[in-house]
């Protein structure tokens, strides 16, 4: 009896740490696209001692010279075969196999490694669907899931293959066609004249799949960030001050709405959405708006959601401090999502239930089952949960901290 109280209490205790902790600061490195993609790598560029290990490895090295031979390779003998020049960039099953084992073998006896899990991945929470019990196979099961990303955005942004939504996220190039041809050619120069005197095993994919998101011009994972210190500032610095039980909601969250054309800067549901959620905002019921959406429809549409409901609601007299942006989703399973990563990282409860209020048939869909099932078919999980229907247009939910994880084939919005 003893040993399974013991056994149901180490249980528990090592469920308690491994939850994600609201006062984790991310680490940025080279760019917010990236550290948003592939978190694990940029820790790895990152962080000093770490990165000198892995540099320093005479296994990991050799995967290095081989990366860096297949990109030169490609530059004296893909000249007439555009497809060729990437063929051999992405990682292959043996070597995500290869480096998966290696970096078990190296965290199994090196603190250093360890700390990653135990300070980085963990209070992330950014790899919760790779949990597993030893550190080692966690951070091996974390950079599958950084390889995945890279060869993924690979697949996309420079063969041209169909991302989850093509009418949205594709690559916008003929493939293959002439210019194509020359682009992809640049690309494969330009990785190898910034990757050539690398160590690090992951210098060349990753570079080549960062690049080739610059140049579809598709970096919107780095849109407006740091927003801490940009478009969420003064809502950020409010929030910090906040009492929240002056208040029956923390939060009411506006979805966006695309145009249907390249003129108008708001949809005609944006319009009415913000002029619902207006009157909760003036009947008291939070302090904070929040308005989500991205560049997304239609194709490569200058315009941002957010953005553009944050000015008109301004205009109607909101005031900027109580009002957040989510400049990056692309769907509504990510609206309700990266509303739940901001509120978290912001310091809102998460606890008490939040409020939807959008139009009656998507505030319909946010609160069926098949939204559900969606969010779970695509990101693995579900970043919410139902609270009650209060009206046709409102709703709440209650945002949970699986949100945090990241989504390895959504590289405009991780």
């Amino acid at each position: 009896m003893i040993y399974f109280l013991l056994l149901a209490f180490s249980s528990t205790a090592m469920k308690a740490q491994n939850q994600p902790r609201q006062e984790y600061q991310t680490v940025d490195g080279a760019s917010y696209t990236q550290s948003k993609n592939v978190y694990l790598l940029t820790l790895f560029q990152s962080l000093p001692e770490v990165r000198e290990m892995l540099e320093s490895d005479p296994l990991l090295l050799e995967v290095a010279k081989r990366k860096t031979a297949q990109l030169c390779a490609s530059l004296e003998n893909c000249k007439g075969d555009p497809l060729c020049f990437s063929e051999n960039l992405p990682f292959s099953p043996d070597e995500v196999t290869e480096v998966a084992k290696r970096l078990q073998e190296l965290t199994r006896t090196n603190p250093v490694l360890q700390s990653v899990v135990e300070n980085h991945l963990i209070p992330s929470g950014m790899y919760q669907l790779q949990e597993a019990p030893l550190p080692e196979t966690w951070l091996a099961n974390a950079w599958k899931q950084d390889a995945q990303t890279v060869n993924h955005i690979i697949a996309v942004y420079v063969r041209g293959e169909k991302p989850n939504y093509p009418n949205i996220d594709s690559l916008g190039m003929k493939v293959p066609s002439a210019s194509y041809a020359a682009n992809i050619h640049a690309l494969n120069e330009l990785v190898h004249v910034n990757t050539a005197q690398s160590r690090l095993f992951f210098a060349a994919p990753l570079t080549y799949a960062m690049d080739a998101l610059a140049m579809a011009r598709m970096e919107r994972a780095g849109d407006f960030e740091p927003m801490q210190h940009t478009e969420n500032k003064e809502g950020y610095l409010r929030a910090m001050n906040t009492d929240w039980e002056d208040y029956p909601y923390p939060l009411i969250l506006i979805p966006g709405a695309g145009t249907d054309n390249y003129l108008d800067n708001i949809s005609a549901g944006g319009v009415l959405r913000c002029r619902l959620a207006l009157k909760a905002y003036q009947d008291g019921l939070a302090p904070f708006i929040l308005v989500s959406g991205g560049n997304v429809h239609p194709y490569k549409v200058r315009y941002n959601e957010a953005i553009e409901m944050k000015r008109y609601l301004m205009s109607l007299g909101v005031p900027e401090s109580a009002i957040l942006v989510d400049p990056h989703a692309r769907h509504t399973t990510t609206n309700m999502r990266n509303t739940a990563r901001i509120m978290y990282r912001y310091g809102f409860p998460m606890d008490r239930p939040s409020i939807t209020v959008t139009t009656p048939a998507q505030s319909k869909y946010i609160y069926a089952e098949t939204m559900q099932e969606r969010c779970i078919r695509e990101l693995g999980y579900s970043p919410y949960r139902n609270g009650k229907r209060l009206s046709a247009t409102t709703a709440e939910f209650y945002p949970l901290v699986t949100a945090l994880q990241i989504d390895a084939d959504e590289p405009l919005d991780p």
